[in-house]
């Protein structure tokens, strides 16, 4: 009985000492200090002040801890606290407690009050919450197994966007696996004011959301829809199924100016441009598609008016699915309206999708004059233009496939017009159509190869077709590696036209003004530069071969080496603003024709055209160019041989050399067109050119045996001007000529119109046929003005003298010649001859006592002091003593 009696007092002493244990315990729990506590551990948590008003504990089963208005401070920009709870009651498992573990059964928020703030550079109140993995101060948290909140508020504000909402939300106590919430909300966005409302659903473990029955009212339109969004896999999911009478997204500030315009993302990617234009093109393409495979999505949007970057979409439906990769358009459609424009209509529909680097897709699409630069403007991708037509096309094992495709695009800003129609055949693609850049219009006949192996970046393509700009045709047959990069271009080519220079503005390379031209070779386009070898062809009557290379950079450049068997020397004339000869049988385009008519009309030599200086300034060019029988009128020359560079604007040809009867005619020749007009320096010698075999070229063989006569000569010029006209309206410098023996009415038909010619020597001679003993002249040219210095001719007959000036500015002439005979009984013709009037039609006056009487000689005398001042009126004969002589006149051209 004492026994039992003594295991009592201890059960009840232990007992005892358990409920004071318990009873200490509790006081502890429900002290001030234990609130501290708390109020500590969860500061550490979150790494934010955080306070508790009140606690208390219900001691019952379950053990339920209750906090009154909990605060969890801002950070120190923030002046409220950034959440604010009147009571939090957190029930605990006493059972599980007991055994060291922490259950929490269920929690119930009432009336919480959330504030999320954003700053102008971005920065949130919680970021710092949400960054960073748990440490040990900051473990996992721990998830009730119930979850309710009562009359909820979410403050959220944006100073950046300029958005304003306050969102009341609540749960009906739920799982909080399965966390459902109504949410209602109303504010502004940007100016907009935003009412909306919808069941949320939360699986916070599983990474999973949705959002349904959401209703709304953003500005004057309606929203109505379901969002879900599951990021448990590896792929995450997005399902949205949106309807909405008007959204407008520029009021909410998503897409800035820079967006708009795309000069963002262009100066962004600028820094990487060098290396991604490396990369193939299909490489490019399919890295740029590689999202496709980043999640997967389910997209039904009905929206009866969007608007953004400036433009608005009216009637957009939209049904997509992306899954595994591959993305179907049942349905893509919306008719655009920019300001003050009739609606423009786009329909899509097809499939794609990308699989080891491989682009394989099926889409039909219809535009109807879609703006691209306002429809992409948000992607940043600049200036584009405008799209409209039918494309159907597929990409399927590498091959680009198209069918009853015909598309119109416009670019404005490039200046570039293009139309085309494609049809896939067995032997590849056609591609028919037309177009316009930078002014000029073209079309196109293309048949290009079927197999476009996007894996391999080397593969040629075969391409073979015509391209015709104005009335130039280019025809090539070859191959292209990477056709729509242009990585490098392979074949033959021919190309021809009224004239090179009509490819100027086209190519940005200084191209010359020649008669029509037929040109054709071996063609080689890589990195930007075009070999042209095995160049055979001709322009006007002249033939042409060779090599050239044409380098495309910012500052273009022209190398060619080139031969021609015979050279029509007029054919160069357009080169300099002049017409070329447009008779039976010549070759020149129609604006050269029109040159020669306006010539003809203006009696002109030197047009006033003028010359294109800024091409010249742009383009470097160096030529290596020989012409083994040159054809030119009144000059019979026989080869031409030069070497020109040009750089930065100035022109070298140096040597320029002239094969010229057995002799040669040598010149220097620089020209400057970096000021206003062109400037430049020309210096030529004559040496040893033979009469006899100018007179055989003359088609003159019997003549010429019994010819000993040799010419030499040499001039210096300088000069300034836009056009022909004006270099020889300024024309400064000399030019003096020598001749010994000869025949004179051989010598002026070579040098004059033939009925000028004959009448000249029969007014001077009275003779058919003169034979020449020497002849001297000299012409000192100031601003324009060539005056004969001196004329001194001596013949088996008679010595003539004479004398006046050529103005080249008005391309008048007056010129006057004395013959002085040596045997009265042998030469009559001692009357004045003037020769007058145009440069391009002249005339031989004889001047009679009744045409001096009348002051033929007055206008003579306004240009230079009289020239028959000089001559005898009246020869008795003996010409002998009449001039210079021959001796002092050979004299005078060595000095």
């Amino acid at each position: 009985m004492k026994k039992a009696s003594k295991t009592l007092r201890i059960i009840a002493t232990a007992l005892g000492a358990l409920l004071l244990l318990l009873a200490g315990a509790a006081l502890v729990l429900e002290s001030a200090w234990f609130r501290g506590w708390l109020e500590d551990q969860a500061s550490r948590q979150l790494g934010r002040e955080v306070t508790i008003q009140q606690h208390t504990i219900d001691w019952g089963a379950p053990l339920t801890l209750r906090l009154d208005d909990v605060r969890v401070a801002n950070p120190d920009w923030a002046e409220d606290p950034m959440a604010q709870l009147h009571e939090l009651s957190v029930r605990l498992n006493p059972r599980e407690l007991l055994r060291g573990r922490i259950t929490l059964e269920r929690i119930e928020v009432v009336q919480p009050v959330l504030t999320l703030l954003r700053r102008d550079d971005g920065t949130t109140n919680i970021d710092d919450l949400i960054q960073g993995e748990p440490t040990e101060e900051r473990e996992e948290p721990l998830w009730p197994e119930a979850f309710n909140i009562d009359d909820g508020q979410l403050i959220y504000r944006d100073a950046a966007r300029q958005v304003e909402l306050d969102v009341a939300f609540d749960t009906p106590g739920e799982s909080f696996e399965e966390l459902s919430a109504n949410v209602r909300g109303e504010g502004v966005v940007q100016g907009e004011s935003v009412v909306f409302e919808g069941l949320v659903h939360l699986q916070i473990e599983q990474r999973r959301g949705a959002v349904e029955g959401l209703q709304g009212r953003i500005g004057e339109g309606e929203l109505r829809g379901e969002l879900a969004l599951d990021l448990a896999s590896d792929e995450p999911y997005l399902l949205a199924r949106l309807e909405a009478d008007a959204i407008d997204l520029d009021s909410w500030g998503l897409f800035g100016e820079a967006d708009a315009t795309g000069e963002a993302a262009a100066a962004t990617a600028e820094a990487g441009a060098a290396e991604e234009n490396e990369a193939p093109w299909d490489y490019r393409l399919t890295r740029g598609l590689a999202w496709l495979e980043t999640f997967e999505a389910e997209l039904d949007l009905d929206l009866g008016q969007l608007s953004y970057a400036g433009q608005t979409l009216h009637d957009l439906a939209v049904d997509l699915t992306l899954e595994e990769g591959r993305l179907d358009i049942a349905q893509l459609q919306a008719h655009q309206q920019l300001d003050g424009e009739a609606p423009r209509a786009l329909n899509v529909q097809g499939w794609l999708e990308v699989e080891d680097e491989r682009l394989a897709t099926d889409l039909q699409a219809q535009f109807d004059r879609i703006d691209l630069t306002a429809a992409l403007a948000p992607f940043g991708v600049g200036e584009l233009g405008t799209l409209d037509g039918t494309l159907n096309a597929r990409v399927l094992d590498g091959a680009l496939l198209f069918e009853n495709t015909a598309l119109d695009y416009q670019a404005p800003h490039w200046e570039l017009a293009l139309s085309f129609s494609a049809d896939s055949v067995a032997e590849g693609v056609h591609l028919v159509g037309d177009g316009s850049y930078e002014g000029e219009s073209f079309t196109y006949d293309l048949q290009i190869g079927s197999l476009l192996d996007l894996t391999d970046p080397q593969a040629p393509y075969r391409v073979s077709g015509e391209l015709t700009t104005r009335d130039t045709l280019l025809w090539v047959d070859g191959s292209a590696v990477q056709p729509f990069a242009l990585e490098s271009v392979e074949g033959s080519a021919r190309l021809e036209g009224p004239t090179p220079a009509e490819l100027t503005a086209l190519t940005g390379i200084n191209l010359p003004d020649l008669p029509p031209y037929r040109l054709a070779g071996r063609i080689h386009y890589q990195q930007g530069q075009l070999d042209i070898t095995g160049l055979e062809g001709s322009f006007g009557e002249s033939d042409v071969a060779g090599d050239v290379s044409l380098h495309f950079a910012d500052r273009p450049q022209l190398v060619a080496t080139l031969v021609s068997r015979e050279l029509a020397a007029d054919d160069l004339l357009p080169m300099l603003g002049m017409s070329p000869s447009t008779g039976a049988g010549e070759e020149a385009s129609a604006q050269q024709q029109q040159w020669e008519a306006e010539e003809q009309r203006a009696d002109i030599l030197f047009p006033d055209r003028e010359w294109n200086l800024e091409a010249l300034r742009n383009t470097d060019i160096q030529l290596d160019y020989q012409a083994h029988n040159v054809q030119a009128e009144h000059v019979p020359f026989e080869s031409l041989a030069l070497v020109m560079e040009l750089e930065q604007g100035v022109m070298t040809v140096e040597p320029l050399e002239l094969g010229l009867g057995d002799g040669q005619v040598s010149a220097s020749w620089v020209m400057d067109a970096g000021h206003t007009a062109l400037e430049g320096d020309l210096s030529l010698v004559a040496r040893q050119i033979n009469l006899s075999a100018l007179l055989d070229e003359a088609g003159l063989p019997d003549v010429a045996r019994d010819t000993l006569g040799v010419i030499g000569g040499q001039g210096e010029f300088r000069y300034r001007g836009s056009s022909m006209h004006e270099v020889m309206a300024g024309l400064d410098g000399e030019l003096e000529l020598a001749m010994s023996q000869g025949w004179l009415d051989i010598i002026a038909a070579e040098l004059l119109p033939l009925n000028v010619a004959n009448a000249l020597v029969a007014a001077l001679t009275g003779e058919g046929q003169v034979q020449l003993e020497c002849t001297y002249v000299r012409f000192a040219a100031a601003n324009g003005l060539a005056e004969l210095d001196e004329f001194f001719m001596a013949t088996e007959i008679a010595h003539f003298e004479g004398a006046g000036a050529i103005n080249l500015a008005t391309e008048q002439m007056e010129l006057a010649f004395q013959g002085h005979n040596l045997d009265p009984t042998l030469f009559t013709g001692n009357s004045p001859v003037e020769l007058v009037g145009s440069l391009r039609e002249p005339e031989v006056n004889v001047l009679t006592p009744e045409l001096m009487t009348r002051g033929a000689l007055s206008l003579l005398g306004a240009i230079v002091a009289p020239p028959l001042a000089i001559l005898p009126w009246i020869d008795p004969g003996g010409g002998e003593q009449v001039g210079m002589g021959c001796e002092r006149a050979l004299q005078e051209f060595q000095q």
